[in-house]
């Protein structure tokens, strides 16, 4: 089993010991069974009875702490969990420094940043002198070689131009 901290207990919900989980994590929460929560001694388990979204955090609900005394003592300290139940995210900067290489134009330089509209993902270059940002999708895509942090990459037929020629 991987122990990964993911966060803390941030405050108290409610009188009968439900804390708030604060997490920059996406979590499997219908699958975790278990936090460890940072002792003196090094990570208790803590079984978890009742585990939700909510707006502020996580809410959860511990076994063994049933009123919000309880709860209090766990303030503040740090959770961990098997990192197992963490959901991978694809950083949006990950592809910062690849170097993007067209089929038609050869070599345009290394990304310099990337921005996620939602629908796709973008990517900003410079090449002779001006910004091209571009679609990383899909479709334009041939290759991506992250040992060599290269992405072979197919623009759409006039693209770039648009660029070059303003």
């Amino acid at each position: 089993m991987n122990i990964k901290e993911i966060g803390y207990f941030s405050k108290t919900h409610g009188v009968k010991g439900h804390l708030i989980l604060k997490t920059e994590f996406e979590l499997f929460l219908n699958e975790i069974k278990a936090f460890f929560i940072e002792t003196s001694g090094g990570q208790a388990p803590y079984f978890i009875s009742e585990i939700r979204e909510s707006n502020n955090g996580i809410i959860v609900l511990l076994e063994t702490v049933d009123a919000i005394e309880k709860a209090k003592l766990l303030l503040r300290k740090k959770v961990f969990i098997d990192a197992a139940f963490i959901a991978e995210q694809e950083e949006e900067d990950n592809w910062v420094g690849f170097e993007l290489i067209d089929a038609h134009f050869g070599s345009l330089g290394n990304i310099l940043e990337v921005t996620d509209t939602g629908t796709q993902i973008l990517v900003s270059i410079r090449y002779k002198e001006k910004e091209i940002i571009l679609p990383l999708v899909e479709d334009f895509i041939e290759s991506i070689d992250p040992s060599a942090k290269k992405i072979k990459f197919n623009a759409p037929e006039g693209l770039i131009d648009l660029y070059l020629n303003i």
